[in-house]
């Protein structure tokens, strides 16, 4: 299976799909889990990486197909946390959802329970 994860560390599930710039792409067989590529994107939320961003930000189908585009290989995204709105459209292009933080060597064994 090919997962797409937000990291800023490389080593675990940490960053917030919004602010992610990039996706690293891993092919998992049974419990291993191998670093294919890191893919660069444009953020999907548009604010400063330093601020929060807004809750009520509006949603951007034309920013999230970019990302999208960059990520369509992949039968699931890891995250720590996604918009709703976001994650629906993702679901329905096909993509599952996992929000998590648990270490990236982890994720064969991830239930979405560690956070």
């Amino acid at each position: 299976m090919r997962i797409a994860v937000t990291t800023t560390s490389g080593v675990q599930v940490d960053q917030h799909f919004g602010k992610a710039s990039s996706f690293s792409i891993y092919d998992i067989n049974a419990n291993e889990v191998k670093l294919l590529e890191t893919r660069m994107v444009n953020s999907y939320c548009q604010s400063n990486a330093e601020e929060t961003s807004e809750p009520d930000h509006k949603f951007s189908n034309d920013r999230l197909s970019v990302v999208y585009n960059r990520i369509k290989d992949c039968e699931k995204v890891y995250t720590l946390q996604i918009g709703k709105k976001p994650e629906e459209a993702l679901k329905a292009k096909g993509i599952i959802v996992q929000p998590c933080n648990c270490k990236i060597e982890e994720i064969p064994g991830c239930s979405g329970k560690c956070k």
